[in-house]
């Protein structure tokens, strides 16, 4: 494809193209061309509300926050909504929500007076919006141990579906192994050890490692003997560079060889004084339990340095324990394992190239109990929500049709797209780019956009969508490019046992339009994630995962759309009150946007005793306050314009409901209870709805922001 053709294909919009042609379709698909909202200007006054990573604590605490916001009518003045991991379970229930044909009495959601969510008044309310409120409500709050929701889904089918990604990864790549080792053995490069070192070279594995690690040995007398010689400065410079390259390349494969080599040995002392399956088990088991903890801790932030010992450790126990196996068994069964080399080869060669990696993770088990709990159906005449078969069928293309009469935001869920192996050094350092998956457009800055109803052939769907912006637990997931997965012994070991949540999608790149319609197979992406190379923005598939991994307030698309007025709810973890997640947007934004966040100090944010001159406690319910729940700053555009951000976070603040400060003292963690915590019960729920609810009800009655949104016209007319 030359040059100049991506520039004819409709359906593509190149990076440098976003404000003229991306941002200006999105304009025209939220504003329409009715005269009172395309007035001169009205672009310029856009407001955006942003769900920040959280898992399902993010997610409630967002849903109080747009209770309070459409009770008091700003919700409907919000042109955008952009969510994030966690904040886009409640952001892609709202968008598909609003979505449906009807509710219960045959009227569209909308974000007024038929709001899917609004804070029913008990039984005693009777109208139908309240009564399909109060089941909405009670679907999510009955359902958010979403993971094992019952009805036959437990944690047993959980567990099934862990273990059969684990057993369909070790298979395909164990049964190669065996099979290496068997070629080894029958070509004599292996042979067995009979407990004389004057023979302990009879095997040629050990000889090309000798050869290996001679030509290291060469190379660096060769390069001794040049040192002195006079060369240009660039001649020099490079041949340091050959030599480093070549030269850890070639200790790289004495090392491997040395290992394989040395099997023999160690299958004959183990043979000698104990039982060698027994031992290589253990060695196995004892990686393998490594393993397991390795990659329990790859969230906590504290245990970084020591996973830095740990994961090699595991890995290579693991690894040693698996090769001494294979050898044993091509000892014992030789015969057997060579009479089958073909069958298992084929084996191999189907499980590799025909399964879709993205299908036998937990990601599809992940996205379907998510699917569940925040899309359901409608039962019209029980007047109920049951499983979500309409959610599973309907495209992302499809939502925000708002030209069909469909009111709320348009939504923009963002994901982290892969980048470590790229050729950019910014793209590499940082670890991923921000990928979008939108109503209108899916892609990055660096892949272009291609139009959703052509990506993928159309098939992307708002549930797959969200679950990938919340795929926290990937291979190659990295917070900020510094995540603990960028330890390659991590990164493989989750690999290796399929424990991913990421997903390989279709690069929008026109040169890559013709692979829309196949599937990423289990070889080739396998193996990508499992050593990580070809993981960048140049491939026929790109990987994405959890969006929170780039960046965590959902506020990234927003700043580049140079937004009015933002709204942010922060429902991260965060019980120190170190503000990582804004400090990484600022970070961001003025890089990539040359955007100025200025925010006042987050102190009146974070909770303090409040006790009298005598040191006690004036609160009468023993926990510590913060002044408000919010803080509104200033920002700056490299255009000349600014901005307003309002900030709110999950902090305790006076005036709350009795049971809020019972739950606190009950559960001192909360409101930053662990992002692992995905089981909630009813009292946690509504304690994070709650607090939500109050929070953005104080934040509306600030003087300067009630006039604010005074001044906003509603975003379109209402379908009632």
């Amino acid at each position: 494809m030359s040059a100049d053709e991506p520039n004819k294909d409709k359906f593509y919009v190149e990076g440098k193209d976003f404000d003229n042609k991306l941002f200006a379709n999105e304009l025209d698909h939220i504003l329409g061309e009715d005269p009172e909202h395309r007035t001169p200007g009205r672009e310029k006054n856009l407001v955006g509300l942003a769900f920040s990573g959280g898992g399902i604590r993010s997610s409630t605490f967002s849903l109080g926050v747009t209770q309070a916001l459409a009770e008091n009518g700003w919700l409907s003045k919000i042109h955008y909504l952009s969510t994030v991991s966690g904040g886009g379970y409640i952001g892609s229930s709202l968008t598909w929500l609003f979505s449906q044909a009807k509710n219960f009495s045959g009227k569209p959601f909308n974000t007024t007076e038929n709001f899917p969510f609004k804070k029913a008044l008990g039984s005693h309310a009777q109208d139908s919006g309240a009564r399909e409120s109060r089941c909405l409500i009670r679907h999510l709050r009955q359902g958010s141990n979403y993971l094992t929701p019952g009805g036959g889904i437990t944690g047993a089918s959980l567990l099934a579906v862990i273990l059969r990604g684990a057993i369909l990864s070790l298979l395909t790549f164990v049964i190669p192994l065996v099979l290496i080792i068997a070629i080894l053995v029958h070509y004599e490069f292996l042979v067995p050890y009979p407990g004389d070192i004057h023979v302990l070279l009879a095997n040629k594995v050990i000889y090309l490692a000798a050869v290996f690690f001679g030509l290291f040995v060469v190379l660096s007398l060769l390069y001794g003997l040049v040192s002195r010689l006079h060369v240009t400065r660039t001649f020099a410079y490079k041949t340091r560079r050959y030599f480093e390259i070549v030269t850890g390349r070639l200790l790289k494969m004495t090392a491997c060889l040395l290992v394989v080599g040395s099997l023999p040995v160690s299958y004959y002392v183990l043979t000698t004084y104990m039982s060698a399956p027994e031992a290589a088990s253990g060695i196995t088991l004892a990686g393998l339990v490594s393993a397991i903890v390795s990659i329990m801790q790859v969230k906590n932030k504290n245990r970084k340095p020591s996973l830095g010992i740990i994961a090699p450790l595991a890995l290579s126990l693991l690894v040693y324990g698996v090769l001494l196996l294979a050898y044993w068994g091509v000892e014992q069964y030789y015969t057997e394992i060579w009479a089958w080399k073909w069958p298992a080869i084929a084996v191999v060669a189907i499980l590799s190239v025909t399964v879709n990696i993205n299908y036998i993770s937990i990601h599809r088990y992940y996205r379907d109990r998510l699917m569940e709990l925040f899309m359901p159906d409608k039962d019209q005449k029980n007047e109920s929500f049951s499983s979500a078969s309409e959610a599973n069928g309907t495209p992302l293309h499809k939502m925000c049709d708002f030209r069909a009469g469909v009111s709320g935001p348009y939504h923009l869920i963002n994901t982290n797209m892969v980048t470590e192996n790229s050729t950019n050094k910014k793209l590499s350092g940082r670890g991923g780019a921000n990928f979008l998956l939108s109503p209108l457009y899916c892609g990055s800055e660096v892949t272009g956009w291609r139009a959703t109803g052509k990506y993928m052939g159309g098939r992307m769907n708002l549930a797959t969508a969200m679950a990938i912006s919340g795929a926290a637990a990937d291979p190659h997931g990295a917070p900020g490019g510094e995540g603990l997965t960028r330890n390659r012994s991590v990164s493989l070991l989750m690999a290796l046992f399929n424990v991913r949540l990421g997903y390989w999608a279709p690069n929008p790149a026109p040169e890559h339009k013709a692979m829309f319609t196949n599937s990423p197979n289990w070889l080739v992406h396998g193996l990508r994630e499992m050593f990580g190379f070809g993981l960048n923005e140049t491939g026929r598939y790109v990987h994405i995962a959890d969006g929170g991994h780039y960046e965590n307030l959902a506020l990234y698309e927003l700043i580049r759309r140079r937004l009015k007025t933002i709204i942010v709810c922060d429902g991260g973890a965060d019980p120190d009150y170190t503000f990582d997640d804004f400090a990484n947007f600022v970070e961001k934004v003025r890089v990539d946007f040359g955007a100025d966040i200025k925010m006042p100090s987050f102190l009146t944010m974070c909770p303090s005793p409040d006790v009298d001159a005598s040191g006690n406690k004036k609160n009468p319910y023993g926990v510590d306050l913060a002044e408000k729940g919010y803080v509104t700053g200033r920002i700056s555009y490299c255009d000349g314009t600014f901005g307003k951000l309002i900030y709110i976070k999950t902090t305790l603040i006076g005036k709350l409901p009795k049971d809020i400060y019972g739950y606190k003292s009950a559960h001192p963690e909360f409101p930053d209870e662990t992002t692992a915590d995905q089981f909630f019960d009813e009292k946690q729920f509504e304690a994070y709805r709650e607090l939500g609810y109050r929070i953005g009800k104080s934040m509306m009655n600030d003087t300067g922001l009630k006039k604010r949104f005074a001044g906003l016209k509603q975003v379109r007319p209402e379908t009632t």
